[in-house]
């Protein structure tokens, strides 16, 4: 499995002009204000991509002798339901302990997923033409993460060891970071 592996991964791309509302109550001012409008967008829709968990001590323990790298040690399954997950705790961190001196942990490279993504960037346009259709006025309404859902993107993955074992960070498992909020754009293009 690769870092970049995502399960799902779903991204439509679309145009829609709507319905005319000049067809239910034909007249200029319907027709003005309301026909020739379009929305477009793009809809990412993706699994999270695996992640590893690393680790450090309080005491700076030189493990494996050396100096070289060592691995956590796995005692069970870390990936949780989705039903199980939260802001709180993305993977069950009770399964981690700290290698004993001269012993290379267990863990591979990829234990659990991380967040995925379901974002919806669309814009709403009219073109209202002039006299002919190479001179419009174009009003533009520019719509990134719409729905202004809450996307988490990083997750603390780092273990902290006292001597004894204990494990002292507090924010193991947890989100560390979310995309952006919902940005909104509005423009009127005249063209000539």
């Amino acid at each position: 499995m690769s870092g970049a592996d995502q399960t799902h991964n779903l991204v439509i791309n679309y145009m829609w002009d709507l319905p005319r509302a000049s067809k239910l109550a034909p007249n200029a001012i319907v027709r003005r204000v309301f026909d020739d409008w379009q929305i477009s967008g793009i809809t990412t829709i993706a699994s999270g991509g695996p992640s590893g968990v690393g680790f450090s001590t309080t005491d700076g323990a030189d493990l494996t002798g050396g100096g070289d790298g060592n691995r956590i040690i796995i005692n069970g399954k870390t990936a949780l339901d989705k039903s199980q997950r939260s802001f709180y705790r993305w993977f069950d961190t009770s399964v981690f302990a700290r290698p004993a001196k001269g012993v290379v942990g267990n863990a591979g490279n990829y234990l659990f997923r991380g967040p995925g993504r379901n974002n919806w960037d669309m814009t709403v346009f009219k073109k209202i033409p002039f006299d002919s259709e190479a001179r419009f006025l174009q009003l533009r309404w520019e719509l990134y993460n719409a729905p202004n859902k809450t996307q988490y993107s990083g997750i603390n993955t780092t273990a902290r060891f006292d001597p004894s074992g204990a494990q002292t960070n507090s924010q193991f498992g947890q989100v560390t970071g979310t995309r952006a909020a919902c940005t909104m754009q509005v423009s009127v293009r005249l063209t000539f």
